[in-house]
């Protein structure tokens, strides 16, 4: 069964954030995405009043919301700015890791801190040399007596370098022998020796969400520093990339309800042989076309979500949403530039930044031809 009714606690959660959203997120965003600079300020308020950590245990923190609340927070900020969703996003899966798979001194000291706003965290999983194939990973970590030596890179990872990063959780090869049975994860705090981050650089989405490369020169971190047992790391992050395509869908979800919101706002005062723009069926019908296809969407996300907070499978359903409400943001974004004709491309109209928003949902947590990929797997079941 589909849930799609919110409970109390949702419903509160959605019109909270909702204020938060139109009163404190929507004003600051123009200055933060024409300088493309982390909102700093904005990060620690949105932390510090929980949000941060809607889904995670009480007991260290969190909402206890789940998943379905989790995507309610994904959802709401990104109709507002995708940029800053990109931000919660990217924070929700190294603390997911943690949340599942850390000890309870692990999530005390790390996720606790995460939950409560006085700190964010990012991911260390893609390498140059790998991409989509998470399994090729070639950064190491030795054991030295009590100790880990971590050496190698990482590419995009976001939060990373920013002013209120706590720490990154990172992927390597404890046992080169075993092959992709032989990476574990570990926890690596912001000022550890050797640990370092390249400098941002600009994208076309995610505008301020700085995503920067993360050098690891004979770091040093404990053995209780790793997340999990040895050995688990593979199975660990394709657990967790599979959790963050549901908040990737609902990233999409919202985009697209930004998208029609634009190009309403719009098409109803633009006339055209004397009627809104909105009452020809040329733009109409590709509008409603849309409509449906948000609406099959929310669909997907909840029942995602559902499952995961059920304790179900939920892999190819992830993949599933996560590919079509992705693609569903691309073609929004560039319908609602379509209806503001020649004004859709100048950069005072919001609707022109939608469309390299979207474009990054459809590659960032696996591109559209992995998500075909893993769920074209079902057929040979």
């Amino acid at each position: 069964m589909i849930l799609t009714d919110l409970n109390d606690d949702e419903r509160m959660l959605s019109d909270a954030l909702s204020r938060f959203a139109e009163q404190e997120l929507a004003p600051a965003m123009p200055g933060h995405l024409e300088r493309h600079e982390f909102p700093a300020e904005l990060v620690r308020t949105f932390g510090e009043m929980g949000y941060m950590g809607t889904s995670y245990d009480p007991d260290y923190g969190g909402g206890g919301l789940g998943t379905r609340g989790a995507a309610i927070v994904a959802e709401i900020l990104a109709r507002t700015e995708p940029s800053f969703a990109a931000i919660f996003l990217c924070n929700s899966a190294p603390c997911s890791l943690i949340s599942r798979y850390g000890s309870d001194e692990q999530k005390r000291l790390w996720l606790q801190a995460a939950n409560e706003g006085r700190m964010v965290a990012s991911f260390g999983v893609t390498e140059p040399h790998g991409g989509s194939d998470v399994a090729n990973i070639k950064t190491t970590a030795v054991q030295d007596g009590d100790d880990y030596i971590i050496n190698g890179m990482k590419l995009f990872s976001t939060n990373a370098g920013t002013p209120t990063h706590g720490f990154s959780t990172v992927v390597a090869i404890t046992d080169p022998d075993k092959g992709a049975k032989g990476l574990s994860s570990f926890i690596v705090p912001v000022g550890t020796k050797g640990f370092s981050v390249g400098k941002r650089a600009s994208k076309i989405g995610w505008r301020f969400a700085d995503s920067v490369e993360l050098y690891f020169d004979n770091v040093r971190v404990p053995a209780g520093n790793m997340v999990g047992n040895r050995g688990d790391g593979l199975r660990q992050i394709l657990t967790v990339l599979s959790i963050g395509r549901v908040l990737m869908a609902a990233t999409a979800l919202g985009l697209s309800r930004r998208a029609m919101d634009l190009a309403k706002a719009y098409g109803k005062d633009r006339k055209l042989f004397g009627k809104s723009i909105l009452e020809h069926q040329g733009l109409a019908f590709p509008l409603a076309d849309i409509l449906t296809k948000i609406h099959a969407a929310e669909l997907m996300v909840r029942h995602c979500a559902c499952l995961i907070d059920a304790n179900r499978p939920f892999r190819n359903e992830t993949s599933m949403a996560k590919l079509f409400a992705s693609e569903l943001a691309v073609e929004a974004a560039l319908k609602a530039i379509q209806v503001h004709g020649a004004y859709g491309i100048f950069e005072e109209y919001p609707v022109s930044g939608l469309l390299g928003e979207a474009k990054v949902l459809e590659i960032a947590e696996g591109t559209s031809e992995i998500q075909r990929l893993i769920i074209s797997r079902e057929l040979m079941d």
